[in-house]
């Protein structure tokens, strides 16, 4: 029961993580073509916040993670 309880829990910030990041990446995708001279930083930055996004995202399948919000975060 415990296992369950934490199992969910760990679940729901798993989820609220990916939708953070889901939405820092359209927020980054929109203002991108707007920027006349990307410099290195904000390329870095950028891969840096996919790589972590494609990292939970894939933990969040791994782990079988339902999401049943307005958005669909995780989807199977």
């Amino acid at each position: 029961m415990a296992h369950d309880k934490i199992k969910k829990l760990g679940d729901q910030r798993l989820i609220a993580t990916i939708e953070t990041l889901q939405e820092e990446i359209a927020i980054q995708k929109s203002l991108d073509p707007t920027t006349l001279d990307m410099s290195e930083d904000n390329i870095i930055v950028g891969k840096i916040l996919q790589a972590k996004y494609s990292f939970l995202y894939d933990e969040a399948r791994h782990r079988h993670t339902r999401f049943s919000g307005f958005t669909n975060a995780i989807s199977e």
